[in-house]
């Protein structure tokens, strides 16, 4: 089951690489309208906010001015003389009441009246109907306590007698800076809802706690947008605030649109909200937008964009189609050609691995005949390294013929001695020999590449004294170790002394220098010399096969060409400059061994 799941995943995977531009349509017909539908909110949204904000300055004005219009209607009335005599002196409250109805009548304010300071209502222009307020006991009212106080009062609340809502607003009544009681103007509020729910209009107006005291929603009244604590309640009830009402929780749910839309949820109805506070009061009132024509201008811009994309897509997958079939005639007809190709090429990479293989071998043999050249051209050195181990061997021989025909044993151990030393001798010279000319086996071992130079020196040390060239060597008191051929590194390092000895042929005083340093994860030997330098024409392609400096007749210019293969093997690298101010420098650059940096960091 996993096996015939990976199997699925891979060719879905191979239909989206082969494929890429049906995905691409795919992305287009299915995310393009829901982004054009986003963007289409957005403007509707800002759009919706504008007109918005003008209608609740509209509507906030109303307000204001309804409250306003009745502002001066206490302090007419506690201006009139009559009324201050009547509070100071008694008397008849009929003459009060017709006054107060004819104010109120006037005015076209829902009641006018009259408190004392005890908090009992003495007059009122209702006097003559059910219900009348004289003799009401009003005292626990917030704006009757901020009159008493001597500053104006206002106040929203219920009233107790048949539970109309409206707006109380109060004045000191005083005689020579005295208060005497309170004039109270009550203004209903109720046919400005009502002008607001025939205009189709939806607006709340919350006091500051939050409690809805005018809407066009009729059962929204008297909910709170905020659920409030037991405490709060039980104070607004001690109030007579809101009498005979549980004050619920609205299901209000507000939220942040675009970073600049406040959006609330009502139950199942959405509205763009915007509100404000009233100046003067602690009300705020909140115009709500529905928002029932944005989703159906959304889902109908989404949708025209989708067919029209939904036609784009399959007028494109026809052509495509059609394009196909053309490309597949074309392809039928170049499908042998195409064979024919692959068959050639086939056949070409095939000789080129032949070829590959051939040259592999040449250069290893290259590489050999190289050794063997060395060899051959240091056989003079070689023998003469021989000749004197060979002589001093001989004498001590007859030394020792010498001793056992006189009977002289005791002398007879030491000289055998020398004579083993000068064998072993003999042994190091040819197992060096040796071990230069036979084809390496080591590809890639770790190797010191102190070591390395060490011996390829004393195989070109009696070349250095028959030359009579001086030798400068500097090599760091620790391991060096590189990974690779130590034969063939031995084999480039001969070679450039070799090159080395060629060039000082005509300098007074030859000297060679070798001197092998470490940078980081790099270590370089540099071979120098005090003779005349490359020309730079010549170092330009000195690594290139047949390129050499000596004299016609010594050499043939493969030396540095196969040492620089050797180098680029190794993954390191071969480059040649000139001293100041004079003589030639090779540096050979080499990867030292990683266990190497491990141990070191």
């Amino acid at each position: 089951m996993r096996r015939g799941a990976q199997a699925k995943h891979e060719s879905l995977q191979r239909d989206a690489i082969q494929h890429p531009g049906r995905d691409a349509g795919i992305f287009l017909l299915i995310g393009l309208p829901f982004i054009v539908g986003l963007l289409v909110q957005y403007d509707y949204l800002q759009d919706l906010e504008q007109v918005s904000d003008e209608r609740l300055t509209l509507y906030e004005m109303t307000l204001d001015s309804e409250l306003r219009k009745y502002e001066y209607l206490p302090y007419l009335i506690s201006e009139n003389g009559m009324v201050t005599a009547f509070l100071t002196k008694g008397g008849e409250g009929v003459p009060i009441n017709r006054f107060l109805k004819r104010v109120n009548t006037i005015a076209e304010s829902s009641v006018v009246y009259i408190i004392g300071t005890d908090g009992i209502v003495k007059a009122a222009s209702n006097w003559d109907r059910p219900n009348a307020f004289i003799g009401l006991d009003l005292g626990f009212r917030p704006y009757f306590k901020d009159a008493m106080a001597g500053r104006q009062g206002t106040f929203f609340g219920v009233g107790i007698t048949r539970g109309e809502p409206g707006i109380y607003i109060s004045h000191p009544i005083k005689d020579r800076d005295e208060v005497i009681g309170v004039a109270v103007a009550k203004i209903a509020l109720s046919p400005l809802e009502h002008l607001w729910k025939e205009g189709g209009e939806t607006l709340i107006v919350t006091d500051s706690n939050g409690v809805i005291v005018l809407t066009s929603r009729p059962s929204w009244k008297y909910m709170t947008l905020t659920p409030l604590d037991a405490g709060l309640i039980q104070e607004i009830h001690d109030r007579e605030h809101y009498p005979k009402f549980q004050l619920k929780h609205l299901p209000w749910h507000t939220r942040t649109r675009f970073g600049f839309v406040q959006e609330t949820t009502i139950g199942t109805e959405r509205f763009l909200l915007n509100t404000r506070g009233i100046p003067g009061t602690d009300w705020k009132i909140s115009y709500l937008t529905p928002q029932g024509p944005l989703w159906e201008r959304t889902l109908g811009v989404s949708l025209t964009t989708f067919v029209v994309l939904g036609l784009a897509v399959l007028t494109r997958l026809f052509l495509r189609e059609r394009r196909q079939r053309q490309i597949s005639r074309q392809q039928a007809v170049e499908a042998n050609r195409i064979r024919d190709i692959n068959r050639q090429l086939a056949q070409e990479v095939e000789e080129r691995k032949r070829t590959e293989h051939e040259l592999r071998a040449a250069q290893e043999e290259l590489v050999q005949a190289g050794k063997l050249a060395a060899l051959g051209e240091m056989a003079t050195a070689i023998a003469h390294e021989l000749n004197q181990p060979i002589a001093a061997t001989k004498t001590y021989v007859a030394s020792c013929r010498l001793m056992l025909k006189r009977d002289k044993l005791d002398d007879l151990d030491p000289t055998l001695i020398k004579v083993s030393e000068l064998g072993d001798r003999m042994a190091k010279v040819t197992g060096q020999l040796k071990s230069f000319a036979r084809r390496s086996t080591d590809k890639d071992i770790e190797f010191d590449l102190r070591l390395a130079i060490k011996e390829a020196l004393n195989l070109m040390k009696h070349q250095f004294l028959v030359e009579n060239c001086d030798l400068k060597l500097s090599m760091p008191g620790q391991p060096v170790l590189i990974r690779g051929d130590r034969m063939r590194m031995e084999q480039v390092l001969i070679n450039l002394f070799r090159n080395g000895l060629d060039a000082l042929q005509e300098t007074a005083s030859p000297l060679i220098g070798v001197r092998l340093s470490e940078d980081g994860d790099r270590a370089t030997i540099h071979v120098w010399d005090n003779g005349p330098g490359i020309a730079e024409e010549v170092g330009k392609k000195i690594f290139e096969p047949f390129v050499t400096t000596k004299k016609e007749g010594i050499g043939v210019g493969l030396g540095l060409s196969i040492s620089y293969k050797i180098v680029k093997d190794m993954k390191g690298d071969f480059r040649v400059g000139n001293r100041d101010p004079h003589g030639a420098e090779f540096f050979v650059i080499l990867p030292r061994s990683k266990q190497k940096q491990e141990e070191e960091s």
